[in-house]
């Protein structure tokens, strides 16, 4: 079994909270999961993906940072959350790296959690070509749009057509710039009627049946990730 890894230190130099999801057998990489801001770990989808990574033989920190919910972080606004952000993203990325220790990294994050995906890209550059799980992104915003494009088919993108974010318009951009910078394109599940949550109101089926579907389609893409180059 793994050693415990050490605390991990954010904003204002204070410990984040964490948990680590651990495979029985030794690990073959080691991943992140960021969650929204008032998403956490236990819901649908963020669960779905650290029993996936888990049983693919990643170690995964678990994130319970909620930028919604924290009172240490719940009252920033502005530039002041947007540091926030950033440093705790750059200090996971730091630390799964160096746990890594040449094993693939892979990032995932829901929602918000993808904001901190883009920010830990930006600061931990060796891991641009990991792969990577981006969950009802907010692609509206240039730094995750151009972390999704730059990530290419590395990047798994899901989200649902009554999702604030989607835009079949930005799709297609996406996918033209992901072909200019990363000459591949991103795996996108484009779940019909479901909202940023997953959820497609008054069909509880169709909500049950997304989540159904979309694990087989992670399984795939994580192991993607352990082909050999």
């Amino acid at each position: 079994m793994s050693a415990p890894p050490p605390p991990i230190l954010g904003w204002q130099n204070a410990p984040l909270p964490f948990r680590m999801a651990t495979p029985l057998a030794a690990p073959r990489g080691v991943g992140v999961v960021f969650p929204g801001a008032a998403y956490g770990q236990e819901r649908p989808l963020c669960a779905l993906t650290r029993d996936v990574l888990v049983a693919a033989g990643v170690e995964t920190f678990l994130s319970d940072r909620s930028y919604a919910l924290d009172p240490e972080v719940r009252g920033l606004v502005g530039e002041e959350r947007e540091a926030c952000i950033a440093t705790d993203a750059g200090a996971f990325a730091r630390a799964a790296f160096a746990r890594a220790a040449g094993l693939p990294v892979l990032l995932a994050g829901k929602s918000l959690g993808t904001a901190s995906m883009a920010h830990a890209l930006l600061q931990v550059p060796d891991l641009v070509a990991a792969p990577s799980i981006w969950l009802t992104p907010l692609w509206k915003d240039a730094a995750i749009f151009n972390a999704i494009a730059a990530a290419g088919s590395r990047a798994f993108v899901l989200i649902g057509t009554a999702d604030p974010q989607w835009d079949e318009a930005l799709r297609a951009d996406l996918d033209k710039r992901a072909l200019r910078v990363a000459k591949s394109l991103p795996v996108i599940v484009v779940v019909p009627g479901a909202d940023h949550g997953m959820n497609v109101a008054g069909n509880p089926s169709a909500t049950a049946a997304a989540l159904t579907e979309l694990k087989p389609a992670l399984v795939q893409h994580v192991a993607t990730a352990f082909l050999p180059p």
